[in-house]
């Protein structure tokens, strides 16, 4: 115990008291008893008996069993752990999902190989499409050899300097542009601030602006040349057009902004040129300037820019990044934008809005979406099972690619009918139309991810899986054929939206008629065959016979022909055996044995490509597992594709897409003027 310092009077009337022993000067002087009382001392705590009781063992343990989250492991890792030692890594291969996009693992869904082409050959029991590939085959080389005849001069494409171009140039018309730019581009790329940029564009001293500033002078005339491509200066073809003659004058200092230091206007003249080659009357030069402004946005992530600044960088950022991931998506390209690092918030950009759609918000989100599958999906799997591991984010992609579906308005809502009727004001119109190929691009992805993964697995994939993909496939590529009526046939339109998805649309419903030519929906994948050929046929009439679309019309006419040739035959298809349901997982080796016992009954394959037999094509199907369906509603899909494996090499054949692809070796921006190249 512990005697008070203060006695308990002092205390009650908090006065300074004259301490113990008493009595006290006040308590004396008042009269009244002076009382010290007394606490107790408290004990101190004894950590070590706090650390032995039953309960803090009890919750350590429990912090000890908590299970920790490990870090992903992936392939590279298994190589690094068994580099130089004696176990045989070689057997160990990785699995990949194939699908994504426009391509199928490392090969297009547009190339056509030696292996693809014998299918087909055995199939058709013809050599249509092989024929027609040599036909195309032709085209393209024919191209190429012209444009690497072709000088840069040809092309607009001249050294020439910003003081140069200042004088030449009817300012009316560039204001005319400008205008249009903001009109009718700037909505689907709201990149730039345009009450900043006009007040540049319209200054008086603007050559003298332009003349001191590379960044801005590229700027000033991919922006004129934007414009210009939107209204009626466009053509097809790159070095033709008013709208080329302006771009030309950007393109020819690019190898400048090459060297000078990240900032913010070099950011937005790579960005207005991006979007120019994003269209299908530019060069093949789309992935290599969209790489650079992609790293150059990540860089300037560390600057501390103010106010404005700080605000056109955020708008030039999401816009990138944007584009950058659906565009490398759909043509299976890596991407540049490292996600985990991205901390740049997303701007309000009231360009970018229309009603009750958010379009800089909904590309940005659909755009990370794309950005998920590709680094957890479309990826080469580390885990102990990555079969199963690849079907788990197959349903997760699934899932928010649905929850991005519901975000949008009710009435421009992908995944119902597209209503352009409906549907007030040209932009809302062609965004509404964008979202839909949108949606149904990375829908085709994942069911074609799901049939490869039931194809080249046991017990993962179930048979009504298998079934409920193929049929999704086959309905998804019908809606894609039926945008192509509503696609503008513009030298502005984005290469992947006119010709890329479509293309892949037609080339899954072309396997499903040749594979299933007496389903009961063979009739109208016919005639959405029939359509599709006509929006190709439209490329070509629209682009003066520069772009040969017909060429893809032609796969149409060799689908009706096969079905028309098994009808007159009194047999409208190869005799598929009904099997009973066998246990899931095994679909594959079924569906095997059942599409390998009719191919013995079709005759030889005419001017067979030499060193290829029958044993040499992959020739596995996927079969929806209903044995009581009919005969007409038993739907399958071909899989003759190879494992991907770490030492395959390219394969000989070609890819279609190069039809609607300019690669002009006269025009090479990789290389600068110190390098020894230039333009």
């Amino acid at each position: 115990m512990e005697v008070l310092k203060t006695c308990d009077s002092c205390k009650t009337r908090k006065v300074r008291c004259d301490g113990y022993p008493g009595p006290c000067e006040h308590c004396l002087r008042r009269k009244v008893h002076c009382n010290f009382s007394q606490r107790k001392i408290p004990r101190r705590r004894n950590a070590n008996h706090v650390l032995t009781s039953p309960s803090a063992s009890s919750a350590s343990s429990a912090v000890e069993r908590k299970p920790r989250r490990p870090l992903p492991e992936l392939f590279v890792d298994h190589l690094l752990a068994n580099a130089r030692t004696a176990g045989d890594l070689g057997a160990e291969k990785p699995f990949a999902v194939k699908g994504i996009g426009l391509v199928v693992g490392s090969a297009s869904l547009t190339f056509f190989s030696d292996n693809r082409l014998l299918y087909l050959s055995s199939r058709l029991r013809n050599d249509r499409v092989k024929e027609l590939i040599q036909r195309v085959s032709s085209v393209i080389a024919f191209r190429l050899q012209n444009h690497a005849h072709m000088p840069s001069a040809a092309l607009g494409v001249t050294k020439d300097g910003p003081k140069d171009a200042s004088t030449s140039i009817d300012r009316a018309e560039e204001h005319t542009n400008i205008k249009l730019y903001f009109e009718r581009v700037h909505p689907f790329y709201p990149f730039l601030d345009r009450q900043q940029f006009e007040e540049m564009a319209f200054a008086s001293d603007l050559p003298g602006r332009l003349s001191r500033s590379k960044a801005s002078y590229a700027l000033y005339y991919a922006v004129v040349a934007l414009g210009c491509q939107a209204s009626s200066g466009g053509k097809f073809e790159p070095g033709k057009g008013r709208a080329w003659q302006f771009l030309s004058r950007a393109l020819a200092i690019l190898p400048e902004l090459l060297v000078l230091p990240d900032s913010l206007d070099i950011l937005q003249a790579m960005t207005a040129m991006t979007i120019y080659s994003l269209s299908i009357s530019c060069l093949a030069i789309e992935h290599f300037i969209l790489s650079e402004a992609a790293r150059r946005a990540q860089n300037l992530g560390r600057v501390n820019l103010r106010g404005k600044a700080r605000t056109g960088y955020h708008r030039a950022f999401w816009v990138l990044y944007t584009l950058e991931k659906i565009t490398n998506f759909h043509f299976g390209r890596n991407s540049i934008f490292v996600d985990h690092d991205i901390v740049i918030p997303v701007p309000a950009v009231p360009d970018g809005a229309i009603g009750e759609l958010d379009w800089f918000l909904t590309l940005a989100r659909y755009a990370r979406l794309l950005s998920k599958a590709m680094t957890s999906l479309f990826s080469i799997a580390g885990t102990e099972d990555p079969k199963t591991y690849y079907l788990a984010i197959i349903d997760q992609c699934d899932a928010e690619l649905d929850q991005w579906r519901i975000s949008i308005p009710s009435d421009i809502r992908p995944g119902q009918p597209y209503r352009s009727h409906m549907i007030q004001g040209t932009f809302l119109r062609t965004a509404t139309l964008w979202i839909h190929l949108f949606y149904n691009s990375f829908k085709l992805s994942l069911c074609r991810a799901t049939i490869h993964l039931a194809a080249n697995t046991r017990n993962v994939v179930t048979q009504t899986r298998q079934a409920e993909s193929t049929r999704v496939m086959m309905e998804t590529s019908r809606s894609v054929l039926e945008l192509t009526g509503f696609i503008d046939v513009e030298p502005n339109s984005p290469l992947c939206i006119m010709a890329g998805i479509p293309v892949v649309a037609l080339f899954i419903l072309f396997d499903l008629v040749v594979t299933n030519p007496k389903h009961a929906g063979t009739a109208t994948n016919l005639a959405l065959l029939d359509m599709a050929g006509g929006h190709f046929s439209r490329i070509e009439y629209a682009s003066g016979g520069s772009l040969p679309g017909s060429l893809i019309g032609e796969f149409a006419h060799i689908a009706r022909e096969y079905v028309n040739m098994l009808k007159s035959e009194g047999n409208p298809s190869p005799t598929y055996e009904k099997h009973p349901k066998s246990p899931p997982g095994l679909a594959h080796s079924a569906n095997q044995n059942e599409f390998q016992n009719n191919e013995k009954n079709m005759p030889a394959v005419a001017n067979s490509s030499p060193g290829l037999d029958q044993t040499q094509v992959s020739t596995s199907s996927v079969f929806d597992g209903d044995a009581s369906l009919s005969i007409d509603d038993i739907l399958l899909f071909p899989v003759n594709d190879e494992h991907f494996r770490m030492d395959d090499e390219v394969p000989m054949g070609i890819d279609i897409m190069d039809l609607f692809n300019y690669t002009l070796p006269g025009v090479d921006p990789f290389f600068s003027p110190a390098m020894g190249g230039g333009f």
